[in-house]
């Protein structure tokens, strides 16, 4: 599964045709401003196991390759319109699994699959207090 790139593909952001800033990852976040991308336990668990079984081999993968600080730790607090909020995800084990769409439901379509949640490193923490 190992892709090896030329290394001045990706060290060289903001150019075109760099794997960093022009590649699947930066695309997938759309018009998004977003530095990460969060999803809760919760939401990865209730994914088909093929589907966790591909991601946590990528993500072993990505260990193997990137060096340790590319895998900082984090602590995650949930904010809804700048003020802290309960996070019922956090609560994995008592929870149940989300339920799969119906096949007949229709969805909006995703340019951008990483949009979505993710933290916003603009947030003043001052301002969530209030």
């Amino acid at each position: 599964m190992r892709s090896e790139s030329h290394p001045a593909t990706v060290t060289e952001p903001g150019r075109p045709g760099s794997t960093y800033s022009d590649g699947p990852a930066w695309h997938a976040f759309g018009f998004s401003r977003a530095a990460y991308h969060v999803a809760p336990r919760r939401t990865l668990q209730s994914m088909p196991v093929e589907w966790q079984a591909r991601f946590v081999a990528l993500m072993q993968e990505a260990r193997q390759t990137l060096p340790d600080e590319a895998f900082p730790e984090y602590q995650v607090i949930r904010l809804n319109d700048g003020k802290y909020a309960n996070d019922p995800n956090c609560r994995y084990r008592r929870t149940p699994p989300f339920p799969c769409r119906p096949a007949d439901e229709a969805h909006s379509v995703c340019n951008a699959p990483l949009a979505g949640a993710f933290v916003n490193t603009f947030t003043q923490f001052d301002q969530a207090r209030q």
